[in-house]
């Protein structure tokens, strides 16, 4: 999820849906960046915090104002949590009428952290051990933790950047992982479910990128469950895009397209039903993400 339309639909989703198939290789590899949010708050060196309208604009008729509030990014260290040293907290508020920056209201509130500019990477292989809403079934949750081209403000827009999305979650029984370039975005070809085969998709994960010149692997728990070549790209006509240093994202965004395009509502929010509107004003939603690791070969 970025500065795009994401017009996936369920139906478009089903007919790429991945297993589990092979374990992923495990090459030797150098640990060049590792974060287990093991300090009292967020390190700010090395992440930077978005705010809507300020540094940051809304996309995908999302529903929620990104601010830099110890009410929605949060470090938690209650050993109950199940993380090892710590957990950052993306938690969304039902706040009605917050007036962003840019003087415009939303009714909820959420998180959205980034390297960019602090840390930046050619390759490798990036992961987070994360724990999405419990029981997983919030239609209209957008969590995601995914990368960016670091050239998005200097000479290369969205989607020429490319995007790699490692996990998006909208609320249903399975996360999805995708690729979006200059000829391939929003409604890309290039993505595939990770359906978990009876295992809770609310338990801690570990989703992985392994990022190559030849192609780029996603992994859930060391389980390979997708993998699109360079080849496979360009044999259609189209660009790679996944040359250049790359930035690390992860948000916990509200309805929107993708949700929409999955859940179908439209009322009270686009993408997301009162249901999950009880839940967030309920203050029991949130997105929790034990440990982040960039490594390279």
């Amino acid at each position: 999820m970025s500065r795009r339309t994401l017009l996936a639909t369920a139906a478009a989703l089903a007919v790429v849906t991945a297993v589990p198939v092979v374990q992923a290789s495990a090459a030797p590899r150098a640990e060049v960046f590792f974060d287990d949010f093991s300090g009292s708050e967020l390190d700010r060196s090395t992440w930077t915090v978005e705010v809507t309208g300020e540094n940051f604009s809304t996309v995908n008729q999302e529903q929620q104002a990104y601010v830099d509030s110890p009410d929605t990014i949060y470090i938690d260290h209650d050993a109950s949590t199940g993380a090892q040293n710590g957990a950052l907290a993306l938690h969304p508020r039902y706040a009605p009428g917050t007036q962003a920056p840019d003087g415009q209201t939303y009714d909820f509130i959420s998180g959205r952290v980034k390297t960019q500019d602090k840390v930046e990477f050619t390759y490798g292989s990036y992961s987070a051990r994360i724990k999405l809403p419990e029981n997983a079934t919030g239609s209209g949750l957008w969590p995601a933790w995914w990368s960016l081209g670091a050239n998005i403000d200097n000479g290369k827009p969205w989607p020429e950047c490319g995007e790699i999305d490692v996990m998006e979650h909208v609320g249903e029984p399975w996360t999805s992982s995708a690729l979006h370039g200059p000829e391939y975005h929003g409604d890309t070809p290039f993505t595939a479910q990770q359906d978990f085969a009876g295992q809770d998709p609310a338990d801690w994960h570990v989703y992985r990128a392994d990022w190559t010149p030849d192609g780029i692997t996603f992994s859930v728990d060391d389980t390979e469950t997708y993998r699109v070549t360079r080849a496979e790209i360009e044999g259609n006509g189209w660009t790679w895009a996944y040359d250049d240093p790359h930035f690390l994202i992860l948000n916990f965004a509200l309805g929107g397209t993708y949700p929409n395009g999955v859940n179908g509502v439209t009322e009270p929010y686009f993408g997301l039903p009162q249901s999950t509107v009880d839940r967030i004003a309920s203050g029991e939603v949130r997105y929790l993400i034990d440990w982040v690791r960039v490594e390279q070969s």
